[in-house]
Formats: C-alpha cells, sequence, structure tokens
C-alpha cells in the first residue's frame, strides 16, 4: 500500500511538472509567433548597430568555413574579428545564419534562440525561488514584457547578453545555496556559464563580478571544498577569457574608454557624483516594465515587506543567515542592489546597460503579483469562489493589451526602403563577381550608412565593404586619389559633421569621377553611387607610398605618426587591405636575395604591427636591431611588440642589453617601466626617474621634422 501511495505521489508531482514546462513551452511558443510576425512584417534595412553585429555574425560565420566567401584560417585569424566586443555571440548567431540563411530576417532567428535560453533560465530560477505559480508568472512576464520585445526585435548583443547573465546568476545562486549547493558540477556550470557570459559582451561584469563578491562572501562562511571549488573557478574564468583578451587588449581597452568615457561627455551624461546618475535609470522602469506589471509587483513587494518585517528582522539579527531558507531571496536582493549600482556608476548612460539587472528585477515583481494573487485569492474566496481567478488574471490581460499595442506601433509597414541593396547590385553589375571592393559612404542615416553597406555587399559570399569618410578635412585628398566606388546624397547627409559637404563637393567638381546611379529617397532628396572614370586612374598606388612610410620608422615618433595618420585614412579605403598581400610578397622576395634588406625588414615589421602579430614583427625588428646597430628605434619597438604580447621580461631584457650599448632614455624608460611591469618593483625608483622623461624625449620628437 505504502509503494502505491509513493508512486501515486510521485507520478503527480512528476506530471505538475510536466504540466508547469508544457506552459512555459506554449508561452515561449507564442513569444517566438509574434518575434517572427514582426521580423516579416517590418521591411526596414537594418541601421548602425544592427548592421554591424550583422557583419560580425557573417564575418564568424565565414571564418569557421561555414558560409560562402569564407574559410577557416586559423584560431588568430578568428580572435582578430573581434579586436572591441568578445566573439562568442557572433560565433553562435554566424552558425545560426549557417543554418537559416543570412537576410535579416533569417538571421533574426538567432534573437529566438537566446530567448528560449532566457525563459528556460528565468523558469529554473522561479522553480528553485518559489516553484511553479511563480515560475509561471515570471515566464509571462517574460515574454509580454515591452522591454524584452524590443530587444527581441532589434539584432543588437543585449538578449544575447541577459540570457546568458540570467543563467550566471542562478547557477551561481543555486551553487553557494548552502542546502542543495557545494557541488563540483554545479562549480563547473556556473563559471563556464560566467566565462561564457563575459565572452559575449564586457557589460556581463556588472552581473558577473557581483555575484562573484557574493560567492566570495559566501565562500568566508562555508567549508574548503567550497572554497577550494571557488579558488579553482575563478582561475579557470581567466584562462578561458585570456586568449581573446590577450589578442585583443590594447582595442578593447580603448575602445571601452571611447564607448565609456568619451560619449558620456559627448552625449551629456550626468557625472557619476551627480545625484542624476544615480536615479538615471528608474523613471524609464514603468514604461520598460509596463505600468501595471510594475505597479502591481512592486505593490505586492512591499506588501510582504510590511507582513514580514519582523521576521526578516529576526532574520538579519542572526549572525548565521545564510544557512536559512531565505538565502535564494537574500542572494537575488543582494546581486540586484549591486548590479544596478554598478551600471549607475558608469558615465556613459543608455537604457540597454540596464539590461543586465531586468531579469533579476523581473523576479522580484513575479513575486510581488504573486504574494498579491494570493491575498486576493484567500481574501475573496468565500464571496467569489473560484472566480476569484478573472480577477488575478486582469493585471495580465492588461500587460497584453499593452504589449499588443507596442507590438503594431512597431509593425506599421513602409515601404521598403532598398537603396543599399539597388546600390551593391549597380557595383556587382559593373565588377568581376566575388572581387574585393571598397565604397566610400559620405552620408550616414538609418537607411544608408557604411554598416549596412557592408552588410548588403557581403551576404551571399559578396566582398563589398563599406566605409566612412568626410568628419576629416584630410580626408578629401585620398579619397580623390584612391578611391573608385563613393555614395553622396542630396538632402539630409544624416549623423556626419559639416566637413562632409566639403568631400561631398570637393567629389562633384573633381572631374575624377561620374554619378553612375541616382536614387530618389522618400523623405525627399537623393542618395547617387559615383564611379572613378576610367580614364582617371588611381596613381600612385599606397604600396608604394607605405613602402616609405615603413621606412620612416626609422626615424621614430615621427614617423609612427606619419605612419598612422596615413594608414587610419587608406585602411577606410581599401577596407579590405589589398595593398598588404602585394607589400609582403615583394617584401619577402627581396629577402629570400638579401637577408639584409633593411627596407624589407621595416615593410615586414610594420605589416606584422599592423596585423597585431607581435612576435613575428619582433623577429624582423631584431634584424634591424643588428644591421642599425647605431639607431636606437629598433630596439624600442622590440620593447613595445612585445609589452604588447605580455611579455615585459623579454622587453626589459631586450631594453637592457641595448642601453649597455646605447644610452638612449627613451630605452631606459621602457625597460624601466618593462620591468616594473614584469614585477620587479626595486625598479619602482628608476622608472619614476626615467620614464618621465622618455615621455618627454617622445613628445619633442614627435613636433620636429624629418
Amino acid at each position: 500500500m505504502n509503494n502505491k501511495l509513493a508512486y501515486i505521489k510521485n507520478y503527480f508531482n512528476d506530471h505538475k511538472k510536466f504540466t508547469f514546462w508544457l506552459i512555459v513551452i506554449f508561452f515561449g511558443v507564442v513569444s517566438t509567433l509574434f518575434d517572427r510576425l514582426w521580423w516579416n512584417l517590418h521591411s526596414d534595412v537594418p541601421s548602425w548597430d544592427q548592421a554591424d553585429y550583422l557583419n560580425s555574425a557573417l564575418d564568424h560565420g565565414r571564418a569557421l568555413g561555414l558560409l560562402e566567401g569564407g574559410r577557416w584560417e586559423g584560431f588568430r585569424n578568428l580572435l582578430d574579428l573581434s579586436p572591441k566586443i568578445p566573439p562568442l555571440a557572433s560565433l553562435v548567431n554566424g552558425i545560426i545564419m549557417f543554418i537559416v540563411g543570412d537576410s535579416l530576417p533569417e538571421a533574426s532567428w538567432s534573437l529566438s534562440v537566446w530567448n528560449w535560453l532566457l525563459i528556460f533560465s528565468l523558469a529554473s530560477w522561479s522553480l528553485y525561488l518559489n516553484g511553479r505559480k511563480l515560475g509561471i508568472i515570471t515566464v509571462f512576464i517574460t515574454c509580454f514584457l515591452p522591454f524584452l520585445f524590443q530587444l527581441r526585435t532589434d539584432y543588437v548583443l543585449e538578449l544575447p547578453l541577459i540570457s546568458v547573465c540570467s543563467f550566471v546568476a542562478w547557477r551561481l545562486s543555486y551553487w553557494c545555496d548552502p542546502k542543495i549547493g557545494g557541488k563540483w558540477i554545479q562549480a563547473v556550470i556556473a563559471f563556464t556559464s560566467c566565462a561564457l557570459a563575459i565572452l559575449i559582451k564586457q557589460s556581463a561584469l556588472l552581473i558577473v563580478l557581483p555575484a562573484l563578491f557574493s560567492c566570495y562572501l559566501v565562500g568566508l562562511r562555508r567549508n574548503e571544498l567550497f572554497q577550494r571549488q571557488f579558488y579553482l573557478g575563478i582561475i579557470f574564468l581567466i584562462i578561458s577569457v585570456l586568449p581573446w583578451f590577450r589578442h585583443n587588449w590594447i582595442m578593447t581597452i580603448g575602445g571601452t574608454y571611447r564607448s565609456v568615457i568619451e560619449s558620456a561627455a559627448i552625449e551629456g551624461d550626468p557625472s557619476i557624483f551627480n545625484i542624476k546618475s544615480f536615479i538615471w535609470y528608474f523613471p524609464g522602469l514603468p514604461n520598460q516594465i509596463g505600468i501595471s506589471t510594475f505597479i502591481i509587483g512592486l505593490s505586492g513587494c512591499f506588501l510582504i515587506l510590511l507582513q514580514n518585517y519582523r521576521k526578516i528582522y529576526l532574520v538579519n539579527r542572526d549572525s548565521d543567515f545564510l544557512n536559512k531558507e531565505h538565502f535564494p531571496w537574500i542572494w537575488l536582493l543582494f546581486n540586484l542592489c549591486l548590479s544596478w549600482i554598478l551600471t549607475t556608476l558608469i558615465p556613459n548612460k543608455d537604457p540597454r546597460y540596464i539590461a543586465c539587472s531586468i531579469p533579476l528585477l523581473i523576479l522580484l515583481l513575479s513575486q510581488g503579483h504573486l504574494h498579491w494573487a494570493n491575498w486576493v485569492y484567500f481574501s475573496f474566496k468565500r464571496r467569489l469562489g473560484n472566480k476569484i481567478v478573472y480577477i488575478f488574471l486582469a493585471p495580465f490581460f492588461i500587460n497584453i493589451f499593452l504589449f499588443l499595442n507596442k507590438f503594431s506601433l512597431n509593425t506599421v509597414t513602409k515601404e521598403r526602403t532598398s537603396y543599399v541593396e539597388e546600390i551593391i547590385s549597380s557595383v556587382n553589375n559593373l565588377e568581376k563577381k566575388g572581387s574585393k571592393k571598397t565604397i566610400i559612404v559620405v552620408p550616414s542615416t538609418p537607411e544608408l550608412n557604411q554598416h549596412n553597406v557592408s552588410f548588403y555587399g557581403s551576404v551571399n559570399g559578396g566582398n563589398i565593404l563599406g566605409r566612412q569618410l568626410g568628419n576629416n578635412k584630410a580626408d578629401i585628398k585620398p579619397v580623390l586619389s584612391n578611391t573608385n566606388w563613393i555614395i553622396l546624397a542630396e538632402g539630409d547627409q544624416g549623423s556626419v559633421s559639416q566637413n562632409a559637404l566639403l568631400l561631398d563637393q570637393s567629389v562633384r567638381k573633381s572631374g575624377l569621377f561620374d554619378m553612375h546611379r541616382k536614387f530618389t529617397r522618400s523623405n525627399g532628396g537623393n542618395y547617387s553611387l559615383w564611379k572613378r572614370k576610367t580614364n582617371k586612374k588611381i596613381v600612385p598606388e599606397f604600396k608604394d607610398r607605405f613602402i616609405k612610410l615603413a621606412n620612416g620608422m626609422q626615424y621614430g615618433p615621427l614617423g609612427i605618426k606619419n605612419i598612422f595618420d596615413e594608414i587610419e585614412i587608406h585602411h577606410m579605403i581599401d577596407g579590405h587591405f589589398l595593398y598588404r598581400e602585394k607589400v609582403m610578397e615583394e617584401s619577402l622576395d627581396a629577402i629570400s636575395k638579401n637577408q639584409n634588406d633593411i627596407n624589407a625588414r621595416w615593410n615586414l615589421s610594420l605589416l606584422y604591427i599592423l596585423a597585431n602579430r607581435p612576435m613575428k614583427a619582433d623577429y624582423h625588428l631584431e634584424k634591424l636591431e643588428l644591421l642599425l646597430k647605431d639607431n636606437p628605434w629598433p630596439t624600442a619597438y622590440r620593447i613595445i611588440v612585445n609589452l604588447a604580447a605580455w611579455n615585459p621580461w623579454r622587453a626589459s631584457r631586450i631594453a637592457g642589453i641595448s642601453y649597455h650599448n646605447n644610452k638612449n632614455i627613451v630605452v631606459k624608460g621602457l625597460g624601466d617601466f618593462s620591468s616594473v611591469i614584469g614585477g620587479y618593483f626595486w625598479r619602482i625608483p628608476s622608472a619614476i626617474n626615467s620614464f618621465p622623461k622618455a615621455i618627454l624625449r617622445i613628445e619633442e620628437l614627435t613636433n620636429a621634422r624629418i
């Protein structure tokens, strides 16, 4: 009899779980249908950010050898494609493109995949927090939340980011739980998910850092096994992220500085010490969450607080509160507060930055909804019976109404703005199929910009890239001398500076280009595609100029300044870097004939520096160091490239040997700096003296003339 009762009990428990997951799947399917309907109705071209992320997915799919026009060229070449933002989301999105197609509506299926991960994570976390009822409410809110709907219909990285971050926070909480946590498999899952989150976008740290800090606090009160898991997990996390960061750390730090610090200053965002910074995101929450969801959920949380304030006080008074049943909720609240504070400390303010905190807020608001539902049910059940459930459903119908209203506003059909596709088609008709071409795009509007020109030029195995120039007067001469294809605009130029108008007029008046085709814009004005006249050849080739620039490295900082001033512009004109193949071939041929060819060594050194191959650059700089014994600059460059390769010890040795033979202050300063970075802290006094002098000397040489 007891066995039968146990069987029946297990059956119904399993049946309830099965029903719960069926409901979760149903809501997931409904949200996916809405998303697919939106993508099928929405006919606009991808704007700046969207096209940029689409290009990244295309590039990674090609680098994996999956998409047409690409092939596998090694791990380092793969890492080259993600200099500022980690590659994981683009790798996954590129694989999905291979499966479903690379057009925008097809590529957007990746957002549905990430959305399913978000739904699964929050549903599982809800079960862990407070059972199936909370899970159903959480999943419902997740599927019909205006902010998340916006992310599901916008091809950016925030949806992949919050999906994995939600999984991270749940699994770390599960592992830290004093009742059920502390197992090795839980630690492996938790720290693997942390690594994956960081490899999607750096802003994952807004969740990962607070969560790991919470784990550290928990570990202080736990056994040695848990602490061992924590420290090994941190080591695993660093090792997982290190290959990408080591390869791209200079561009990553520079890009982060520009996007966080410089952008905040340009956009006029409040200082982190201003009170406005701390309340910046609060006014927008009701619209992002949904007014009914936000008010009911928040008021329900206050009701919980009022009804349980004494119990909460006693729990917090107890020094052993982490071992109580309240741990999952304490974890959630603590990490929500920490992540929110960390987000507000970011100088650049943008609604997308709070995305990482939104899933935690959803869980909290869902608990508020559940508390109201239970209170209303038990208060009015005798009067209204089971009909009380309809009162509970009313807020959700309001939320669905608001969601549908937002959905309808975002799916207004528009006349298709296919200028980009028509431009690419026009270029393809006149160029050899599959040939590598770069189009200079002077205007920058949501419907036509360098990013969506690159996207439509790259789909289906294409090799046409868009690059924007015109924001600087210095762009005019190189564009007139070296460009074959240019896009101009009559009317609104978009988000460009006044200098773009100067470039526009210079192209029109130069007599070097013919207008190939004009495209009438729906909002007034035109876009026009210009092609260089056949009798106006590009002379001289940049290859010849590059060789002269590379040889100028022997003059130190001024030579470097001239190099990057010119190469920065030419890398826009030649987005495929076609000149590199020619210079490489000629230089290697010259060295095969004469190992002491100084010009060829400079060429190869600069090529490998630009390609982010520091050790190959060091090889040729070492040869130059021997050939030019009285010139300190090959040594200085060797020190720098070894620092870039995270080898300060080698950099320090190189500097020491060179300074012994040539008392150069720049070499001395760089050598002391390398030694300190390498852990030789007794060199700090010497570095404090020599490094500022080295910087001053570099500034003097930069302002000099060759």
